[in-house]
C-alpha cells in the first residue's frame, strides 16, 4: 500500500511455512528468502518462528544460554521454564529413566518440526 506522502507499508502474514514440509523444493525456499530480504513486516518474523521450535527451546533452557541474551532478567525468566528433555541419543536413556520415576509429572508434546 502506498500513500501520497511517500510512505509504503506491507505486511506478510504466515499461515504456513512453519515446517520443512512447507518447503518441498528449492522454489519455496527461494520465495521465503525473497520474503525475508524484503522490507515487509513479517508476522511472525523468523526469530519468533524459530523460538517456537522445541529444539530451540531446549537449547535456550540449557544453563547459561538465556543468560547470554538477557543477563538481568534470566533468573526471573527461568522461574517459568519447564523441563525439556531430549529423546535423541545419547540422552534418550537418561530421559526415559527420569520419566519412569515420575510419569505423572511430565507431558509429552509432539515435535511439529520434522527432520
Amino acid at each position: 500500500m502506498s500513500f501520497s506522502d511517500g510512505y509504503e507499508v506491507s505486511v506478510i502474514y504466515f499461515r504456513s511455512g512453519y515446517t520443512p514440509k512447507d518447503y518441498p523444493t528449492e522454489a519455496e525456499w527461494a520465495a521465503r528468502l525473497t520474503i525475508e530480504r524484503s522490507r515487509a513486516i513479517k508476522c511472525p518474523n523468523v526469530a519468533y518462528q524459530l523460538a517456537g521450535l522445541k529444539k530451540i527451546q531446549q537449547v535456550l533452557a540449557d544453563p547459561g544460554v538465556v543468560e547470554q541474551f538477557m543477563p538481568a532478567e534470566a533468573a526471573q525468566l527461568r522461574e517459568s521454564f519447564a523441563g525439556l528433555y531430549s529423546l535423541d541419543p545419547p540422552q534418550v536413556q537418561q530421559t526415559i529413566s527420569r520419566l519412569l520415576t515420575n510419569i505423572e509429572g511430565h507431558v509429552m508434546k509432539p515435535q511439529r518440526e520434522v527432520r
